[in-house]
């Protein structure tokens, strides 16, 4: 038996991020963090591209290249979904403070995800005490 499935892609068309266009993630400093962004192109295969931006710079400008590090760009359903990773080798305070963008584009238009991050408290109720 054979599962597949089929993503219509119309022509002229923006893309669009597969789920929300902003994202807020809790991290530790000193934690690894690896950011997904998938999006439909829209367009014919090979005329959409997906990129990240931390800051609004590209993460080799950036001075912390080396350690955010972008994936290659990947696609799944012939090319009509778009993939690409961001990852960040040691979370540090700066990063806590910094915006990743996900930019997807094409001759139509672009979509972009904004990925903020969090400090993560301790335990379950952050360490406070629960008032019933």
């Amino acid at each position: 038996m054979k599962l597949s499935s089929v993503v219509k892609v119309s022509k002229d068309e923006s893309p669009e991020i597969i789920g929300p266009d902003h994202v807020q993630i809790k991290a530790h400093p000193g934690d690894q963090l690896l950011l997904h962004c998938e999006a439909l192109a829209n367009c014919e295969v090979d005329m959409a591209v997906i990129y990240w931006l931390v800051n609004g710079s590209f993460p080799e400008e950036t001075p912390s290249s080396g350690r955010i590090v972008e994936s290659e760009e990947s696609t799944l359903e012939d090319g009509a979904i778009l993939l690409r990773s961001l990852l960040l080798k040691n979370v540090t305070p700066e990063d806590l403070k910094s915006t990743f963008t996900c930019v997807v584009t094409n001759a139509a238009g672009t979509a972009l995800k904004n990925t903020t991050l969090a400090t993560k408290r301790s335990g379950c109720n952050g360490g406070r005490k629960r008032k019933h």
